[in-house]
């Protein structure tokens, strides 16, 4: 399914920064786990740039939970673009049958995708993910999600081509939802029941929705109307927005028509 039953958001901790080889910007984030799933976003990158090794962009931490296969380890569920999730869990090091395991120690504490076998696929900053803990829900811990700040002034765009598409926010920074979340071809309307929306995970499980306006609001059959809000991001119609989308925060897109595109900007780009 596109959404656990109960999902749960990490509180954010403030992004902490340190100066590579005094041209790259590294920093880290740490997230607080108290439930089994908590969807998360990239908010960094590869200190050279590009797509970092997943191994490299969520470090094994105490708390984390080890096992011989993803049914009983902590997974990462990395959403792709054609909404098929592609799933890492946390290796003991261990491969092979469980009565009788072999062990390679240098894939202990490493995300794999099939046991015994070293994984170095990468993960682009602003790609979303699940994390899945098998303690978190009655012995809550903490993770770490770390890399080079992104310096890009925005995203490529992105074509919405389902219902349902998953984002995550690639900048170390807070993300206005108005002004940075940048919607080509977006369906405008009165409410969010008709148009595009934006549904944001927060710390209690329950997501906040935005869509966008098209200036209207009040009754259907008699609307009045505000130039200003039109193709603005939006809670409640007719009322200006300033939102944000949290540093490590993801969202889900909602398209009506399976066709607009989403660009997200950088708000701290030069």
């Amino acid at each position: 399914p596109l959404k656990p039953e109960k999902p749960s958001s990490p509180l954010f901790a403030t992004v902490s920064f340190a100066e590579l080889a005094s041209a790259n910007i590294v920093g880290y984030t740490t997230f607080n786990l108290n439930a089994e799933y908590t969807l998360i976003g990239l908010c960094f990158e590869d200190v050279a740039g590009g797509a970092m090794d997943i191994n490299t962009a969520i470090p094994y931490a105490e708390g984390m939970n080890k096992a011989l296969s993803s049914a009983n380890a902590d997974n990462v569920q990395v959403m792709g673009g054609d909404g098929v999730y592609t799933t890492y869990f946390l290796s003991n090091g261990q491969y092979g049958k469980a009565s009788a395991p072999s062990y390679k120690a240098e894939l202990d504490g490493k995300w794999l995708k099939t046991a015994g076998v070293e994984c170095t696929d990468k993960v682009p900053s602003g790609a979303a993910f699940w994390y899945v803990s098998r303690t978190a829900k009655t012995t809550p811990h903490t993770i770490t999600v770390a890399g080079g700040v992104v310096a890009a002034e925005a995203t490529e765009p992105v074509t919405c081509t389902a219902t349902y598409t998953l984002f995550g926010n690639p900048y170390a920074c807070e993300v206005p939802l108005n002004g940075n979340v940048i919607v080509t071809g977006g369906t405008t309307a009165l409410a969010s029941a008709n148009a595009d929306n934006i549904q944001v995970m927060g710390g209690d499980g329950v997501y906040t929705t935005y869509f966008l306006s098209n200036g209207q609001y009040g009754k259907a059959s008699a609307p009045s109307y505000k130039e200003e809000l039109n193709g603005t991001w939006v809670k409640t119609a007719g009322v200006a927005c300033t939102d944000t989308i949290p540093v490590g925060g993801a969202f889900w897109y909602v398209s009506r028509t399976k066709n607009n595109t989403v660009t997200i900007k950088n708000p701290i780009s030069k």
